[in-house]
């Protein structure tokens, strides 16, 4: 087998597999609701308002993922929603890929 050969066919199992693995919005739902689930269990310590505030930030999570649009490119995806409205700054935007959700864009903590 030439080498051309070699990388085409390593090319195509890589895009079928990131095809496979490429997550859908029940995946980014629950990837969400774990989200703020432990930031909210973060906060509050533990205990029985750790067990209330794991409730809320799961209940939170999968109503804001509702609030998101969803740009499908086959092996990825893009998930983006505006909270601030027509101003700058308020974009959050996660890139979806091999099952993984990476944070492109949030918006800052201190504004």
């Amino acid at each position: 087998m030439t080498p051309g050969r070699i990388l085409f066919f390593g090319l195509a199992l890589a895009l079928g597999a990131l095809y496979l693995l490429n997550p859908g919005p029940d995946t980014f739902e629950e990837f969400l609701s774990t989200e703020m689930a432990e930031r909210a269990r973060g906060e509050s310590g533990g205990g029985a308002g750790g067990f209330l505030a794991d409730r809320i930030g799961r209940s939170a999570g999968a109503a804001a993922s509702d609030l998101f649009d969803r740009e499908d490119y086959k092996v990825a995806s893009v998930y983006t929603a505006d909270f601030n409205g027509r101003r700058p700054g308020g974009e959050w935007t996660f890139l979806g890929i091999a099952g993984w959700f990476i944070p492109l864009e949030r918006p800052d903590a201190d504004e």
